[in-house]
């Protein structure tokens, strides 16, 4: 296997048992009614500074930053996809289904749940830890 396969493998792998989001250190951005956040979409939520993109998949919250690593792009503005992970030429195989957002200027794909860069096997995009409290409100934690 080639040194570029091994390197991808290891970036689908490590998407595909993401860690949870270490807890917030410096407070709570509002999201709104966690109802509101349907699967398929991508809320966009800012505080001035800084801006996330929040999400739905499989029924649980997730969020990440809105700005692609490689040159600053609104990541969350792009397609949330799924994509097709490494195999032999010609063999396509789907995964990471509606899971992964993609770049608009540049399609780097990034796995949302674990942040992770699906094209080497070391970026990632960051990540944060969701709350929805006891009336119902989505909170990301910063």
């Amino acid at each position: 296997m080639s040194e570029p396969s091994k390197t991808i493998d290891a970036a689908f792998e490590s998407a595909r048992h993401p860690a949870q989001p270490a807890p917030g250190q410096r407070g709570r951005l509002r999201v709104g009614p966690a109802e509101a956040v349907t699967a398929g979409s991508c809320t966009i939520v800012e505080d001035g500074r800084l801006s996330i993109g929040v999400y739905r998949i499989e029924g649980r919250f997730h969020a990440i930053r809105n700005t692609c690593p490689h040159q600053g792009a609104p990541l969350c503005k792009g397609r949330l996809m799924s994509t097709h992970a490494p195999g032999a030429v010609g063999e396509y195989k789907p995964d990471l289904e509606g899971r992964v957002q993609r770049c608009p200027w540049h399609g780097w794909e990034f796995d949302i749940p674990s942040g992770k860069g699906l094209y080497d096997n070391r970026s990632r995009v960051k990540t944060y830890r969701c709350v929805v409290d006891e009336e119902g409100i989505l909170w990301v934690e910063l």
